[in-house]
């Protein structure tokens, strides 16, 4: 910046500025108006500078187009009227008298131009699933710094790359690539790369490129899967896939054998073909699939060997146990004549014959080989080896056994089944018939046992070679039932003894546990499952409530006795009482004849002469003796 020389002030002039500015002089005081400018290149632009001190030299602007220099005025006016120049920094300053004598401010202008062009680059061919770059080209545009390339699909925004670092204030062009990974819901999506100036508040300026339709494919080499070896005169299946093609629909299949067209399709809805074919002869066969989407195409091919080979003959019988058998594997007919047999036994070889030649094996009928697997296997080696195979079982016959084991003595409950508790697992072949047995009858082992059901049970498994018989004793348990003493109330006199038991019926017998008053004088013994409670001498301390419960490990029973003591005046008291009951009513009615014969009035009627001759009734005391009185 080019700093003016300050004019040469008298001291005199000198003294009176610094004695009239005071205070205000001592700061710079520089307003640009506006502060900040935005202008595109080429466009006018007009700014104001001023100050309010009063002290001033000189106000102006240095730039490098269109300088201003106003002596002795507070404002100055830098206008252009086409800005041209991307370096133009222009700064307003103001000369004092005063310290400070000079006062510098720089204007902040932003100079602009829209991008040239705005396009998107993105290769012919995107794969689904792998990442390829979507390039936004934006040229000639200024300034980078307030600028930004974005990617949208649609509505959405992908990526987003600004260049705030980026200082200089020339045209700039720039390349920006976005990685995409296509998925097979961006076919036909459109892309756009917008470029945007943010200039300042508000919506930027916005330039857009042509949208980009997104078609992505998938299409990887074709998988063709067919035998290298097939039967001849058999049906054969031949699959031409195309994994994760995309999109299907576009796909086109050719499939070809011995150069023959064998299917063609289009517009498939599918990723595959899956064809039957026959060949009528051992002669090699080529198979060909072409595969083709838009402009790509891609071919596999497989070449197939005929052969003949009949299914192996494997022949076994039933043997007896500890008794010789024979198992003869053989197969007629194979072309080439190199079929090898071969016996296995549960997957092991036994014996292996060539050339077509009968595998046979001899064998001791053991029970632990009976269920075995024996396969005949057949083989041919082409170019791939060729197997077809029989299987069977070795059918060893011999009698049964229990494997279970029996405990000799079982408790149960009334109420369950043997079949609850005893599983048996019987071995035989053929495969045993298993009974229960009781008393030498056939016995329902589902059946609900009682108490009469207990006894002696004999399982028994048989076959056509032998049975086999377990024994069991079993002892259906219940619990306590119809406990005695049934009274529920025993008098006893005071000082008499007094005995009564309780019994029960049960399996396991059950035993006998009491509940009594306390006392000194009442003794409990059991014997043959008959529990008795004596009392010597009753007394008071032995009236109450005596509980015999009767238990064992199937439930209990309880029965509750009230002995009741009294003593011997209580009878005595009782007569005496009985005694004046019974006197006292004699006694009144004794009295009571006493007096009323005592005081007798009676009843009489009147006989004879009703009346005097007018007819009235005498009166007592006068003409009584012609009255006769007769006793009602």
């Amino acid at each position: 910046m080019e700093v003016r020389p300050l004019h040469i002030l008298s001291v005199s002039l000198l003294l009176v500025s610094i004695a009239t500015s005071g205070a205000d002089s001592a700061v710079c005081d520089v307003n640009i108006d506006p502060s900040r400018v935005v202008v595109r290149f080429g466009d006018p632009v007009t700014v104001n500078c001023s100050t309010t001190r009063e002290d001033v030299l000189e106000a102006g602007w240095e730039a490098s187009v269109s300088p201003v220099n106003e002596p002795n005025s507070k404002i100055a006016v830098w206008n252009v009227s086409s800005l041209t120049v991307w370096d133009a920094e222009p700064k307003c300053f103001i000369n004092y008298m005063n310290e400070p004598r000079q006062c510098v401010e720089k204007l902040d202008l932003v100079i602009y131009k829209y991008p040239e062009s705005v396009s998107l680059i993105a290769p012919e061919f995107m794969k689904i699933g792998v990442e390829s770059n979507i390039t936004c080209q934006v040229l000639d545009v200024a300034p980078a710094r307030y600028l930004s390339v974005k990617l949208y699909k649609g509505d959405e925004q992908l990526g987003n790359r600004s260049f705030t670092h980026n200082s200089t204030r020339f045209p700039v062009n720039e390349s920006i690539p976005f990685p995409v990974t296509p998925t097979r819901a961006d076919n036909g999506a459109e892309y756009t790369c917008v470029a945007e100036l943010q200039l300042g508040p508000g919506e930027p300026i916005k330039n857009a490129s042509l949208p980009f339709r997104m078609l992505p494919i998938d299409f990887e080499q074709p998988i063709l899967t067919v035998s290298e070896n097939v039967e001849v005169n058999q049906s054969s299946t031949v699959r031409c896939e195309l994994k994760n093609a995309f999109p299907p629909e576009e796909v086109q299949v050719e499939l070809l054998i011995n150069n023959e067209i064998h299917t063609n399709r289009s517009n498939m809805d599918n990723v595959y073909v899956e064809e039957s074919f026959t060949l009528d002869s051992v002669e090699p066969a080529v198979i060909t699939c072409n595969v083709s989407l838009r402009s790509l195409s891609k071919s596999a091919s497989r070449n197939v060997q005929g052969y003949v080979l009949p299914e192996p003959t494997l022949h076994t019988e039933a043997v007896l146990v500890n008794h010789t058998g024979i198992v003869t594997c053989s197969v007629d007919g194979s072309f080439p004549a190199t079929a090898t047999q071969r016996l296995l036994l549960n997957g092991l070889l036994v014996i292996e014959t060539h050339n077509s030649t009968p595998a046979q094996y001899e064998f001791k009928a053991e029970k632990e080989l009976n269920g075995k697997m024996i396969t005949c296997e057949t083989e041919l080696k082409l170019a791939a080896t060729v197997k077809k195979k029989q299987s069977t079982t070795f059918n060893v016959l011999y009698p049964p056994t229990i494997k279970t084991h029996f405990p000799t003595s079982k408790d149960l409950k009334e109420g369950e089944t043997l079949s609850s508790h005893f599983d048996c697992e019987a071995e035989g072949n053929p495969p045993p018939k298993t009974v229960w047995l009781k008393d030498s009858k056939e016995f329902d082992s589902s059946k609900i046992l009682t108490r009469t059901d207990g006894g002696v049970y004999q399982l028994k498994t048989m076959n056509n070679y032998g049975s086999a018989v377990a024994t069991v004793t079993v002892t259906v348990g219940y619990e306590p039932s119809a406990i005695n003493p049934a009274e529920e109330s025993v008098p006893v006199l005071k000082g008499d003894s007094v005995v009564f038991n309780c019994t029960a019926d049960g399996i396991p017998a059950p035993t006998y546990t009491w509940k009594h008053p306390e006392a000194d004088n009442v003794k409990i013994t059991t014997k043959d499952s008959v529990s008795t409670v004596t009392i010597t001498g009753a007394s008071s301390s032995n009236h109450g409530v005596y509980e015999c419960q009767a238990w064992n490990i199937h439930g209990n029973s309880t029965r509750k006795v009230t002995v009741e003591v009294t003593d011997y005046l209580i009878p005595i008291i009782a007569g005496v009482v009985v005694l004046i009951v019974l006197v006292i009513p004699i006694l009144i009615m004794v009295l009571y004849y006493v007096y009323y014969k005592q005081h007798k009035t009676g009843e009489y009627n009147l006989k004879g002469k009703p009346s005097s001759a007018n007819g009235s009734v005498a009166h007592n005391g006068k003409a009584a003796d012609e009255i006769p009185l007769t006793q009602v």
